[in-house]
């Protein structure tokens, strides 16, 4: 599941406010890369939020700036979607609430 990101390339963390997983919230994020750092005690993945990426480029080419960063261990990987995944949530929580409206 892991080798499945690859650098430079978008990817979405959504989570739900609600219990029955209507309404998706998400952030978007640039991945850098794998076991960046001498202090990772597991594995663990790289991904620079979008909009740091997008101001200041990545943090592995240039010093200075936001640098904001989400550090992901295996067990939260299955949170951070491609754009056809999150294509695939988004319609996943739209049926949800379409069924809740017709109950």
């Amino acid at each position: 599941m892991g080798d499945r990101f690859i650098v430079g390339e978008v990817y979405f963390r959504v989570k739900y406010p609600d219990i029955l997983m209507r309404y998706p919230l998400f952030d978007s994020f640039v991945f850098v890369g794998k076991n960046l750092s001498d202090e990772d005690t597991e594995d663990t993945w790289y991904f620079q939020f979008a909009d740091s990426y997008g101001k200041h480029g990545s943090i592995l080419e240039s010093p200075g700036g936001d640098r904001r960063v989400a550090c992901v261990n295996r067990s939260e990987l299955h949170e951070m979607l491609n754009d056809e995944e999150m294509v695939e949530e988004l319609e996943a929580a739209r049926s949800r609430r379409r069924a809740e409206r017709e109950k």
